[in-house]
């Protein structure tokens, strides 16, 4: 048994949400997130530009750092052989931040595929300029980023472009700024028609409303970690590089912690009171558990905060959730979170814990990696003898009773030597650079094994990875046909309030 401590906050799950992506997250390993993307918090997605690099954009902070409107914005300079331009926290261009794209030396292959000229492939890249004022805002200023994430994902796409670029071409990044106070669907509507119809993109992030957006415009859907099964089937076009589908999640985590012994006394359910959670419940957990001859108490939905303003109804939701559990003698909980409303990470968790804290309520926990189990931000005491099937390995730590994770160790290196060194101590940094690298390393590898590049030939060969592509924030992906959610190697653990640590029961393993 090996043991880690103070466990980071995890990223949504995508690409905090490419990143929950979900895709990844502007503020991957944030709590609150201002897309619907990221396998972790603040979503970052992925885009491309209007005119050049180097257009002001619909307004919004572009490379020249304009304003307001719709907060579209260009990646902040061509990414040429002089590299491209970062962003200060103001959002202006910043010098040449990341490794100079000196070169592209993949081969050149035919394209059908909207977003794709002779010499670049347009990603939609979302972000919020106000994640550190939302984490803080909600009482997780601990959960604030250091970084622009523009400069992160920037520095990863410079690099991959100087080495081997992607199907003959450069990457090429467009970012869309999610306001925390406007509603996230209204916003999703808004940068849906700047991705597919102001400019013609490749890929773009995925939510209930992108998802269905990019299918319509032929591009790739690079997932958040917040899908199930059915969505998968529901839209062809949709991949996720490292997050599993909530469903697939939830019946791994069902027998993960059956296995560990984890089911005793009564079982309490909650999560989003929305389609997808809902699906989740009924097709992941419910038969799972039903296997077990479990059946639960009581099963809750808490309402989804479509802006900042509407957390404090859903914290008034959760807190009358926590007092029926109590009254009804629940004494095991299992949250199934992630990205939803303004939340990008474990927000559902974070209120939970915190208001049965306050009603002296202390349930055992059962987690998954979308409850960041053993995190700083939510109550230690909370979290106590919570079990957890996990996936994260984006903290040297993690690698305990394990190997070394040579992925995150090259795309660490990558943002230090750009100027964005990665530090143990801000595990929300390091979720932000590990879900950028896993984004633009698995479209690299993918597109670097096309014959053509178009949604199709990107799906056929994505099947055929199998267990190859190594990611520098999860221990393990695994790609076969018919399944476009990589997540897929995880290991039991268990939180300890004594010694803030989680003591790991074995080596990370494939579920099937």
């Amino acid at each position: 048994m090996s043991t880690r401590t103070d466990r980071a906050p995890r990223p949504g799950v995508a690409w905090t949400a490419l990143m929950a992506l979900s895709l990844l997250g502007a503020a991957c390993g944030s709590t609150v997130r201002a897309s619907s993307g990221g396998h972790g918090s603040t979503s970052s997605g992925l885009g491309l530009p209007s005119q050049s690099a180097n257009a002001p954009g619909s307004g919004g902070a572009g490379a020249t750092g304009g304003s307001g409107g719709s907060g579209t914005g260009s990646a902040g300079g061509d990414l040429s052989a002089s590299g491209g331009a970062g962003y200060d926290s103001g959002g202006s261009a910043a010098s040449g931040t990341g490794p100079a794209a000196s070169g592209v030396t993949s081969k050149l292959v035919p394209a059908s595929a909207p977003g794709v000229t002779g010499t670049t492939i347009y990603l939609g890249a979302s972000y919020s300029s106000q994640s550190a004022q939302g984490d803080r805002a909600i009482g997780a200023a601990g959960a604030a980023p250091s970084y622009d994430a523009r400069n992160v994902l920037n520095t990863v796409i410079n690099y991959a472009n100087a080495h081997g670029g992607f199907a003959g071409r450069k990457l090429q990044a467009l970012y869309y700024d999610y306001n925390l106070t406007t509603d996230t669907n209204t916003q999703d509507q808004s940068a849906c028609a700047y991705w597919t119809q102001d400019n013609k993109v490749f890929a773009l992030p995925g939510s209930e409303i992108l998802n269905a957006c990019a299918q319509k415009a032929g591009a790739l859907i690079l997932g958040d970690g917040g899908a199930t099964q059915a969505t998968y089937q529901q839209y062809p076009n949709l991949i996720d590089a490292d997050g599993t589908a909530l469903d697939r999640m939830g019946n791994v985590e069902v027998n993960g912690l059956y296995k560990a012994g984890y089911f005793t006394g009564k079982l309490g359910l909650v999560t989003w009171d929305d389609p997808e959670y809902r699906a989740t419940i009924q097709n992941g957990y419910l038969p799972a558990l039903s296997a077990h001859h479990i059946t639960p108490t009581q099963i809750v939905y808490i309402m989804v905060p479509q802006q900042l303003g509407a957390v404090g109804d859903m914290s008034a939701a959760v807190s009358n959730a926590v007092t029926k559990f109590k009254s009804l003698g629940i004494d095991h909980v299992m949250i199934q979170d992630g990205p939803a409303g303004v939340w990008g990470g474990d927000g559902l968790t974070l209120e939970w814990m915190d208001q049965a804290k306050s009603q002296d309520y202390y349930p055992r926990y059962g987690a998954n990696p979308l409850n960041n189990p053993g995190t700083s931000i939510n109550p230690s005491d909370e979290q106590n003898k919570e079990l957890a099937v996990d996936d994260a390995d984006y903290d040297g730590s993690y690698d305990q009773g394990w190997h070394a994770n040579q992925a995150r160790t090259l795309c660490y290196q990558i943002e230090a030597k750009a100027g964005y060194p990665v530090s143990s101590s801000n595990p929300n940094d390091e979720a932000a650079a590990s879900s950028s690298c896993d984004a633009v390393f698995f479209l690299q590898k993918v597109l670097n094994a096309v014959p053509e590049v178009s949604v199709s030939a990107f799906m056929q060969a994505a099947a055929n990875l199998g267990t190859s592509f190594a990611t520098a924030q999860i221990y393990g992906t695994k790609f076969i046909p018919g399944r476009r959610d990589g997540g897929d190697e995880f290991r039991t653990e268990e939180y300890f309030s004594s010694c803030s640590c989680l003591q790991y029961q074995g080596a990370p393993y494939y579920p099937d």
